[in-house]
């Protein structure tokens, strides 16, 4: 599997992380059932996420490693988008009484995930400030690990360290995705020394995911009162989401050869772009009706990639005032 194919194909997959997040979202409105069953598991599509993150933020990095810049960067890329969306939440939550104002604080400064406040927002953005902050250190450490041996044993150190959460749930949900994190990093920095992955370690990868999977029902079976305090609930996607990604990639170079094919994949790449719009508006629906959840989700989102556009412009025009 060629590295450019990986990651020319990053937008779609990230259409596929989306839809695969949302469906898990909607199993709650589910009765039990195999459908049911498998939308748990797509759980892994926050993973992909922090996968595909890493190979953006290593390339980023490479191009500009002044870390200043780097965080600014992706500050430009997400208060657009979070800032009008939580201020509105707030409001929204404070007319039903269900805000106070260490919450607000905590939720306005996307810290929500991770401080204990009465009504914190949900933990994803917290891990994505962690991933950022952390994300010049290691990308300088994925380029360091320029074998399989030394990747793998950066990857454990990083499992290792998140153990020390263990028993802190707000903690670990996060600390736990910066393994799969520096993952996509070191696919991006092995990209740099080499054209393809090996036959062996695509076949590899891909019957990882499946071993995966399975540890990941198994360990609900035999720990249920403990995946969430242990990690267990999230580690085994550290072995399925590499598998996940390459079989997508796959999946998307095979669908340009047909015309119908094409015109999915575009519309995967349109979806892909408005992927932390999607994942905060879905969110924020709660466990209401399909209708209403499909309505706000459309109409949230609209509505959320017109304002943050607008800001954008706006900085846009100030910062080439300036200059």
């Amino acid at each position: 599997m060629r590295f450019d194919s990986l990651f020319k194909a990053r937008k779609q997959i990230m259409a596929a992380a989306i839809l695969m997040v949302m469906l898990f979202h909607l199993k709650a409105r589910m009765p039990e059932s195999p459908l049911k069953i498998l939308f748990s598991s797509f759980y892994s599509g926050v993973d992909l996420f922090f996968l595909l993150s890493g190979v953006g933020c290593f390339f980023s990095l490479r191009e500009d490693p002044d870390p200043l810049r780097f965080w600014r960067r992706r500050a430009l890329r997400i208060l657009p988008v979070y800032l009008p969306f939580i201020l509105v939440w707030i409001a929204a939550k404070a007319l039903f009484g269900e805000m106070d104002l260490p919450s607000a604080a905590a939720d306005l400064l996307g810290l929500g995930g991770i401080v204990r406040v009465a009504y914190p927002f949900n933990w994803y953005v917290s891990g994505l400030w962690l991933s950022y902050l952390l994300a010049p250190a290691l990308a300088a450490l994925a380029e360091r690990a320029d074998t399989r041996a030394k990747a793998a044993a950066a990857t454990a150190a990083l499992l290792l360290l998140s153990a020390v959460f263990h028993g802190h749930d707000k903690w670990l949900i996060i600390a736990s995705r910066i393994p799969i994190f520096f993952v996509g990093m070191c696919f991006a920095a092995e990209s740099r020394r080499r054209d393809s992955l090996r036959r062996g370690e695509t076949i590899l990868l891909l019957l990882l995911a499946p071993l995966g999977y399975v540890l990941y029902w198994e360990l609900q079976k035999l720990f249920p009162d403990r995946l969430w305090d242990l990690g267990l609930y999230w580690y085994p996607f550290l072995l399925i989401i590499p598998g996940v990604m390459i079989a997508l990639s796959w999946i998307v170079e095979r669908l340009e050869r047909f015309g119908f094919g094409r015109a999915l994949n575009r519309a995967a790449v349109f979806l892909g772009r408005l992927t932390f719009e999607l994942y905060l508006t879905h969110w924020s629906v709660g466990e209401q009706s399909l209708p209403v959840f499909f309505a706000v989700t459309v109409l949230g989102t609209a509505a959320l990639v017109f304002v943050s556009r607008r800001i954008r412009h706006a900085l846009d025009r100030r910062r080439v005032g300036a200059t």
